[in-house]
């Protein structure tokens, strides 16, 4: 390995990255399996990272994200850090995915989110399915089952004009 190719990110880990013995590793973790910091794939990210703007007036720009264009944070369950709690102080919706298995264990519930800001789904095609409809402006709640009892008011007047007879305030209610 050469190590020349790492002068200047310190000595430490130059040396950690020397005396690594990995042995065999699966193809496609190798370029991290070289340090225990992956340092490859923080290295090849980091060029495409988002910048902080301070400067109000760069916010008008075009391209510009701001937390307004976040329509919601898709999390696994259970992980709480800086997105989720931005998120539930901007009143920005998280779905949290069961899925997703970690090993941190925090309970999302517990927080203070407002109605219809938190969606604790089984699986990322359930999220997908709580992304349409919030985008589409429909309450994720009327779509799951078991439907609640719905009521449907009916108010119209017909004159018959013949018979002089008159429909009013009808009033059906459906349940599950």
């Amino acid at each position: 390995m050469c190590i020349e190719a790492f002068r200047g990110l310190g000595e430490r880990l130059v040396t950690e990255i020397a005396n690594l013995d990995v042995g065999v590793v699966d193809p496609r973790m190798s370029a991290e399996a070289i340090s225990n910091c992956f340092l490859h794939s923080v290295l090849k990210g980091l060029h495409r990272s988002p910048r902080i703007i301070t400067d109000k007036m760069v916010f008008t720009h075009p391209g510009v994200l701001t937390a307004a264009d976040v329509s919601c944070l898709v999390i696994p369950d259970g992980c709480i850090g800086l997105p989720t709690l931005a998120a539930l102080e901007q009143g920005i919706p998280v779905i949290a995915v069961r899925e997703n298995r970690n090993r941190m264990k925090n309970d999302l519930t517990q927080l203070p989110f407002s109605q219809g800001k938190l969606f604790i789904v089984e699986n990322y095609l359930e999220a997908v399915g709580i992304m349409t409809a919030l985008k589409a402006g429909v309450a994720p709640s009327s779509v799951r089952r078991p439907l609640a009892e719905t009521k449907v008011t009916c108010e119209h007047s017909v004159a018959n004009s013949k018979e002089g007879s008159k429909v009013n305030d009808a009033t059906t209610s459906v349940s599950k």
